[in-house]
């Protein structure tokens, strides 16, 4: 009876080996099949005709965007709510976004100014307006106003200000 038993579980194990490798098998042949045939469609052959149409039709190249970040970050207090003896503390990060290097060499060359006139706009600000999206958004409208103050009268433009890191406590 025991050798019954250890027959039927070689035969199981063979059974379940066979079966294995099998599949693999099949497997290994469907790839190759996949890669052989499609290796021989053209890609063109497989897009539906008004899509292949419109891949070759004038395509838009966006223009090249370029970034300068801010070393440092902007830490500024909040004025103190009345009644509130906390002290509350702003950190951001910038980066300014421009069309041409011409535009960012402006912000480098006048950096000392601009550094000093997005401080004064960040002390102004109140801690209760920039809890919400609105107010973080209307002060990046003014911070991207505020640099672009400073670099106009070097005829360049900036695209906007952004807040790669923007903290609040």
């Amino acid at each position: 009876m025991a050798d019954d038993e250890l027959g039927e579980k070689k035969s199981n194990k063979k059974t379940l080996i066979i079966v294995v490798v099998i599949v693999l098998l099949v497997a290994a042949a469907s790839a190759a099949a996949t890669l052989f045939f499609l290796d021989k469609v053209p890609v063109d052959d497989l897009l539906p005709q008004e899509s292949a149409a419109a891949a070759q039709g004038p395509q838009i190249v966006p223009s090249a965007s370029v970034y300068y970040s801010f070393e440092k970050p902007f830490v500024t207090p909040f004025a103190a709510a009345s009644g509130s003896a906390r002290q509350r503390f702003m950190q951001v990060r910038l980066a300014v976004k421009a069309q041409s290097d011409d535009a960012l060499e402006a912000v480098k060359r006048h950096l000392p100014r601009v550094l000093n006139d997005l401080n004064m706009l960040f002390s102004s600000q109140e801690f209760k307006t920039l809890q919400t999206p609105q107010g973080k958004e209307e002060l990046r409208q003014a911070a991207t106003q505020v640099v672009q103050n400073v670099v106009q009268q070097e005829q360049v433009s900036i695209d906007e200000v952004l807040f790669t890191d923007f903290v609040m406590q």
